[in-house]
């Protein structure tokens, strides 16, 4: 119809038609997608804009990419396909990788190519997709193991964890602190006594500033009994003195070097337990004591997607979450034998 219309013309007395602008002639620069970037290349493109990212999620990421390209040869990422995947995953279990490695340095590849295809440098589909080789059950099932509450009283309330108060104070603290707190090591290795506060309602806590994830940045209420002596320590000392990895790995090495021997000299040297384990053990322990679910995340720096707690409810109060897990904490306190 239009166009019968511009072939009659004007007609007289008609409203005018106003005239459509016409389309932008073509610049001649090439589209994202048609640059065909490498996945080292497209890494640097990602962490300019990424720029929360940990130290240590950077570190693995700069890795497993290095890996990839040297041993595919450095394709365009439009090139590597499903089937490179695939060989790749073949390559690195040959090699020794245990399968949550490989999950892994897929994941890795796979957020990679997410970013990618929402950002338009690259077409098609994620070739990394649905590739993991553990079920989210068996990955879970696999984790760091929990510490028995016999274990705990094992571990702390003996004889070569009290001669810690002389020979290595700051291992005997930061153990302390974690199973009370269940802050991950690394973020305990960074505080000074400046992080250990006193609210103006009150409540003693600690300032997480810097942490794996956004969420895992929080105030953590203590107790009163354990607040004191540890600023005074920390205020004394300057800090815990335990070394942060320079690839972002943060500062279990020289945790793990003394907890390693402890848990074998008292008989726990065959369970498979670690520092992480406290922080596990404690959050379970508050499902047994029924603290709140919302109330353990906030706590522990869990984040909580659902749309009831995310949108519609806002956190707990420091005094309101000291309240919720305090009576938790001192069973704590005086399970391990801590004055």
């Amino acid at each position: 119809m239009m166009v019968a219309i511009d072939r009659i013309g004007a007609i007289s007395g008609a409203f005018q038609r106003t005239p459509q602008p016409s389309a932008p002639a073509a610049s001649g620069s090439p589209k994202l997608h048609e640059i065909d970037l490498t996945l080292t290349q497209f890494l640097t493109k990602f962490l300019s804009m990424k720029k929360k990212l940990s130290a240590g999620t950077k570190t693995d990421y700069e890795a497993t990419v290095k890996q990839f390209d040297e041993w595919a040869g450095k394709p365009a990422m439009s090139q590597i396909d499903a089937d490179k995947i695939t060989a790749y995953m073949e390559w690195l279990s040959e090699r020794g990788n245990t399968e949550r490695t490989v999950d892994k340095k897929v994941g890795t590849l796979r957020a990679l190519f997410n970013f990618a295809i929402k950002q338009h440098y690259i077409l098609g589909e994620n070739p990394a997709a649905e590739r993991n080789l553990l079920s989210r059950k068996q990955k879970n099932a696999g984790g760091l193991n929990f510490f028995k509450l016999e274990d705990i009283k094992q571990m702390y309330d003996c004889d070569a964890f009290r001669a810690f108060t002389t020979t290595e104070p700051a291992f005997r603290f930061i153990a302390i602190a974690g199973i009370i707190t269940g802050i991950r090591v690394s973020a305990l290795a960074a505080l000074h006594a400046k992080d250990v506060r006193v609210s103006m309602e009150g409540v003693s806590y600690i300032r997480v500033k810097s942490d794996k994830t956004n969420a895992g940045i929080r105030d953590v209420p203590i107790p009163a009994r354990l607040h004191a002596p540890l600023k005074a320590f920390l205020s004394e000392a300057g800090g815990f003195g335990f070394t942060s990895r320079p690839d972002g790995k943060g500062s279990s090495d020289p945790i793990r070097k003394i907890l390693t021997p402890h848990l074998e000299s008292v008989g726990l040297g065959d369970e498979g337990l670690t520092f992480h384990g406290l922080r596990k053990t404690l959050n379970n322990f508050f499902i047994r004591e029924k603290v709140p679910f919302e109330a353990r995340c906030q706590f522990m720096g869990h984040e909580i997607e659902h749309v009831n707690v995310a949108v519609y409810s806002e956190p707990y109060t420091l005094q309101e979450l000291a309240a919720l897990v305090e009576p938790s904490q001192i069973k704590l306190l005086d399970l391990i034998a801590f004055s």
